[in-house]
């Protein structure tokens, strides 16, 4: 990516949340017209930004990520077979997974059992 397009579209008082679009030079339009509105509050996610610049800076810096998830997004649209196997994975089943096999996995496949656990009620 060598260009990021961004566009501060609007404001809302009651999140205190500013929306912004994001395009790049990779992303199939380079307009951020184009895309989707996303919510930022600066307050709490850049604290250390004190003045417009600083927030504009800390909003495009946020933006290469987003950029970058449009693009994969954009690929995914042309990928069915990655598309199919997403889809595939919904179920019924609960998928149990033992937490230090998470947190020590180093070959990113983890086993899981499926249980029919329905000990805690789910309120409606």
């Amino acid at each position: 990516m060598n260009t990021l397009k961004m566009k501060i579209t609007g404001w809302d008082e009651n999140s205190k949340s500013i929306t912004v679009r994001y395009a790049s030079d990779e992303t199939a339009n380079t307009n951020p017209e184009a895309y989707y509105d996303l919510a930022f509050q600066p307050h709490t996610m850049f604290p250390e930004a004190n003045t417009a610049s600083e927030v504009k800076t800390a909003l495009a810096k946020a933006g290469i990520s987003i950029a970058q998830e449009i693009k994969s997004t954009e690929d995914l649209n042309n990928n069915a077979e990655k598309t199919n196997m997403y889809a595939s994975l919904v179920s019924t089943d609960i998928l149990s997974f033992n937490y230090t096999d998470l947190i020590e996995d180093t070959d990113g496949e983890v086993d899981f059992t499926i249980t029919e656990d329905e000990s805690e009620d789910v309120p409606l």
